[in-house]
Parts: C-alpha cells; structure tokens; sequence
C-alpha cells in the first residue's frame, strides 16, 4: 500500500454520460486532493467523453497500474488492456458495455487485494447492459461482492449534503417488500448504518425509521408491521443505544427529519428515500456503500441515455462522489480530509 491513498474512477457505460461526466472532473483536480485518483478504462472510450465534453485537458497514459501509482501526477489514466470495444453505440445498453464495466469491477477488488487500492468511484453504469453481458445481479456492487467471494452486509447507503439513508430492502419487486420486513433485517441495517455514519464522523448518529404502510398502518388498520416488527426492532436497537426514532409515516418523515435535525433516515424499501432525496438535488446525490473491504463510491444518478452525447451532463454528483470516496480513504487512513469546492 503507497503511503498517498489510491482511488480508481472508472468512465461508466460507454453508451451512457460516464465517460463525459469523466472528462469533465478534469478541470476539478483538487477534488481528490490528497489522494491519488487514476481513471481506469480504455483510451478511446475516455477520448470520445473528452470530445463530448469539449474539454481539451488529457492525461499521462500508463499501461501499468504500478506505473499509474508511482507517477508523480495526482491525477493519470490507466489503459486497461483488456477491455474489448467495437462501435460504440451511444444513448443505448449494450453487452460490449456491459461487460467492460463488469471487467472493471472485478479488476478493482484484484487490485484490493493486492493492498493497492483504497477506493472504486465508478461513473454511472447501466444493469441492462451488464445483464446483456451475462452478469445478472441485483446491482453492480453485487457483482463484485459476488466475484470476491463477499457475503457480509454492504448496504447502500444514498447521501446529499448532510442527509444520509438507506432502506432495509433494495432492488426487489413492490410485491416482496413486506415478506423480507423483520425484526432481525432492521435491526441489522440500523447498528451498520450507524457504524457508517460514524465512520464520517457523527459521533451520535440521530437516526430516523420509516413505516411501511399508509399513515404507519393507522394502529393496525391498514397493516400491523409497524406495530408488531419495525416498532419492536427499534426498541431493540435504543437497548444497544442507538440513537433512533420512529416509525415515522413515510410520506412526513423528512420533513420531521428537516424539523428534528436527524442525520440518517431508515426506509423500508428503496423508494421510499429515494423519491425524497432525487427530488432535493437529483444532480447531487452520491450512493455510498460500505462494509466492503474497499471504499464504493457512485453518483445517485443513473446513464441518462437522453443526453448522452449531447455535451450537457453536469459533473456535480461524481464529484460529489470522489469528494465522499476521498474523505473515506483518508479518515481510514488517519490523514486530514480538505473539502474542496468542487463546482
């Protein structure tokens, strides 16, 4: 392990805006001070987001990640060798997409293990593609967790500003949500969530739970999970002396959150937060996970297929998300994290 903490950024779906959103970061090198951020992918991707972008900025190439890593430069791309591309089809999901983000993945946790890494901030990439590639996961993280044989909880966790949250259930069908609600699954989320937080430095995490049915359930007449599971799991966690509240009716709870100044807020399934949150800086939002033996790092967004190539994506989530993923790598490594203003 280099005594400067490493951080991989990938270029994303090549269909999708990662590789102009990438390009962008260029003119933000301070974003990652402190750090050593090399761009991993394929050259002629990474050119095609610098065209796209109109950003004239490049970057020493290396064909050796050890080369990338002792490179004085605090910003370098590595040419990943092994990434396959033909046509690149813009504003589509794609296999040859698909698979080159997957590679990427699996490249980033054999570099961890090696001690060379500390954190992956991938551009947003794209299920559909990856699933057309072979790899069918709930999500990309999974993927890698999956690939490095990984089997603890990693939760994802979404944060804008000074708001962080996470659900206890993710990327499953409406109609499952309910079954996979249970004591030990809230209670599990919660002492990782707020493990997390203090990770980022909240010494007491204030953390608020949502209900999970209308009006939390109106004391059993539209549903009883509230009073005989999600009621009884925070009881649970105030034992442990967690700092939480609720259930709080989902349709009310961040504005009791705003109200209260509560800093995590625990959903029952995946819209639940994220209506909430896209709708306070969809352009913003960072997804978090931890738990993993590497720091993870994303944009909240998605490929945004409907402008991809148009050269009018805005950079701020990802540099949001390299900000976030250079805090993490250097408070784990008992070093000093300098915010930048990053737009």
């Amino acid at each position: 392990m280099t005594d400067t903490p490493v951080i991989i950024a990938t270029l994303g779906d090549a269909g999708g805006i990662g590789p102009e959103l990438v390009a962008r970061t260029l003119e933000y090198p301070d974003t990652t001070r402190g750090t050593k951020r090399i761009i991993v992918g394929h050259r002629k991707i990474f050119d095609m987001g610098r065209e796209v972008a109109g950003v004239d900025i490049d970057l020493p190439t290396f064909a050796s990640f050890e080369d990338a890593v002792e490179s004085p430069e605090p910003v370098v791309f590595h040419h990943y060798d092994k990434l396959q591309y033909e046509d690149v089809v813009v504003g589509e999901t794609t296999a040859q997409a698909g698979l080159a983000d997957y590679q990427i993945g699996c490249y980033a946790a054999d570099l961890s293990k090696k001690g060379l890494m500390d954190a992956f901030v991938w551009a947003p990439v794209n299920k559909a593609s990856i699933h057309k590639a072979g790899y069918h996961y709930e999500g990309y993280k999974a993927g890698i967790a999956d690939y490095m044989g990984f089997t603890e909880r990693s939760t994802e966790m979404n944060t804008i500003g000074d708001l962080w949250t996470t659900r206890v259930t993710s990327h499953i069908p409406i109609s499952q949500v309910a079954s996979k609600i249970n004591e030990d699954a809230i209670l599990s989320v919660l002492l990782y969530f707020d493990r997390e937080l203090r990770r980022f430095g909240y010494s007491n995490p204030k953390i608020a739970v949502s209900g999970l049915n209308p009006h939390n359930g109106d004391e059993g007449a539209f549903g009883r999970e509230e009073i005989d599971i999600i009621g009884p799991a925070i009881e649970k966690a105030k034992k442990l002396q967690l700092n939480v509240s609720g259930p709080y009716p989902a349709d009310t709870i961040f504005l009791t959150v705003k109200e209260e100044n509560h800093v995590g807020v625990l959903s029952m399934y995946h819209d639940q937060c994220q209506i909430a949150t896209k709708l306070m800086g969809f352009d913003d939002g960072v997804t978090y996970f931890g738990g993993m033996p590497f720091i993870l790092a994303t944009p909240a967004h998605g490929t945004a297929f409907d402008i991809a190539g148009k050269g009018v994506a805005r950079p701020n989530a990802i540099l949001q998300a390299y900000q976030l993923a250079s805090r993490a790598a250097l408070t784990a490594r008992g070093l000093a994290f300098e915010e930048t203003a990053s737009t």
